[in-house]
């Protein structure tokens, strides 16, 4: 394992890296750096693709809201890699195969250096297996390669602007890019004055409604009353999820005894389950269009029942891209309305139970990986002189007492937001379910982060209490 280290280290020596800043940003400086970098962001989005040919199977255009990329663009794929870069080392640590203790400082700095090399081999993996894959159609080898290069650097760039967030600005870099992404497509399916070609019908919900009425209630794949509605109930519902909470009685000893409260929220893993079970979903979704893509046409042996087994897609005239008919593909992918309920009910449930079971598991390996289970919560709260009233001040008493409460939120938590992103996206919420959530809960975060961050410019002396 002391190889591994060494090499894994030596690596992560040889990948850039922002600085640390030598003394703590101003609130404003935070500010500056974070909307600095979000405008840097929406400029990459807009960088096109060089010699590309236009046009081609757009694989991520189910999932390009969670994934922020933009079609066409040099950050096409968005946050895809780095995200599967943690997904799998988070399954890695959590299933025991690699045995870390994340409480460890000299573990939890291997594993941080672990997630960036292992973010610079998933870039260029899925940047490659994308090109070649077919998405840009049949392309010469200087052309491939040309690709290949302005893509990695690409999804590099939201890397490293995601570690200048992390080090100077407020929050983290790929929260600010979903809800950037988010916020972009629900704005535009509310408000776009843009006229379908096909059916020749407002794209945005607002002034189709305008033009037409009841008729605009529900349109179909287009947005529509039905879906503007549901957005707003999926918003009040999570914040409504994010702010409850379960109180535990506390004491503080080196306070005479005071007592207080511990609050533990509903949503103790808040966004993190339906990033995880989304990007993976979405990853088998890309890896079954390109086996399609390649192996489509064949009529016998194992090539095509493995395409059989992952998923067929047809083109689908009004969106111009291609969804999923049959296979494994097909009951992952995200439904966009109620007629799946309609058309076919058993996808549906199948889509439902995949997605919730995902974000319990996901939500379980987390908090063992985060530092969030009841043993190092307890450790802290102890080593801050916090004990449960009535009992002697030990970390295993406190763990005993707290531990119910963690795992009953951590099962509960992962099944809500399964649960509300699903039914959102089968009401047609803009933005998708799994957005809508996403960007309630990272704008949640971000008004706390602000508040705290605004009490101790006024307060500096709490930072002794809070680190």
């Amino acid at each position: 394992m002391s190889l591994v280290r060494q090499i894994v280290s030596k690596m992560n020596k040889g990948i850039p890296e922002v600085e640390r800043p030598k003394r703590s940003p101003t609130l404003k400086e935070k500010l500056a750096w974070t909307g600095l970098v979000l405008i840097v962001y929406y400029f990459l989005t807009q960088v096109p693709l060089y010699g590309v040919p236009r046009g081609g199977l757009d694989y991520l255009a189910q999932i390009r809201v969670i994934f922020a990329g933009a079609q066409g663009s040099i950050v096409e794929l968005g946050i895809g890699p780095i995200v599967t870069a943690g997904i799998v080392l988070e399954l890695l640590v959590g299933s025991k195969i690699v045995k870390l203790d994340l409480t460890d400082p000299e573990d939890r700095k291997f594993f941080q250096e672990a997630q960036r090399v292992a973010a610079i081999f998933f870039i260029l993996f899925e940047v490659s297996a994308y090109t070649l894959g077919g998405r840009f159609g049949n392309l010469t080898t200087q052309q491939a390669l040309m690709t290949i290069a302005q893509l990695s650097l690409g999804s590099f760039l939201l890397m490293m602007l995601d570690d200048l967030v992390a080090k100077w600005g407020i929050g983290s870099g790929i929260s600010l890019f979903i809800l950037a992404g988010v916020a972009q497509e629900a704005i535009w399916s509310m408000f776009s004055p843009k006229i379908e070609p096909t059916t020749k019908r407002y794209v945005g919900a607002i002034p189709a409604l305008i033009a037409e009425g009841v008729g605009a209630i529900y349109r179909g794949s287009l947005p529509g009353l039905v879906g503007l509605i549901s957005t707003f109930v999926v918003f009040i519902a999570v914040i409504w999820a994010y702010e409850v909470r379960v109180n535990i009685s506390i004491a503080h000893s080196l306070y005479g005894g005071l007592r207080t409260k511990y609050p533990i929220r509903l949503l103790y893993v808040s966004n993190v389950p339906i990033i995880f079970a989304s990007a993976l979903l979405g990853d088998i979704d890309i890896l079954a269009k390109i086996a399609w893509s390649r192996l489509g046409s064949e009529t016998s042996g194992w090539a095509k029942y493995l395409v059989d087994f992952l998923g067929r897609y047809e083109a689908d005239p009004v969106s111009g891209s291609v969804v999923p008919v049959q296979g494994l593909a097909y009951y992952l992918a995200t439904p966009h309305g109620p007629s799946v309920l309609v058309q076919d009910p058993i996808r549906a449930i199948v889509y439902i139970v995949i997605l919730i079971a995902s974000c319990m598991a996901f939500a379980k390996i987390w908090v063992m990986t985060a530092g969030m289970d009841p043993r190092t919560i307890s450790e802290q709260l102890v080593r801050q002189g916090i004990v449960v009233p009535g009992r002697r001040a030990s970390a295993k008493v406190v763990a005993r007492t707290i531990e119910k409460y963690i795992e009953a939120v951590t099962y509960l938590g992962g099944i809500l937001v399964g649960l509300l992103a699903a039914l959102a996206n089968f009401t047609g919420a803009f933005g998708t379910g799994s957005g809508i959530l996403l960007a309630v809960t990272i704008i949640a975060g971000l008004y706390e982060r602000l508040a705290q961050e605004r009490t101790l410019e006024m307060y500096p002396r709490l930072k002794r209490f809070i680190g």
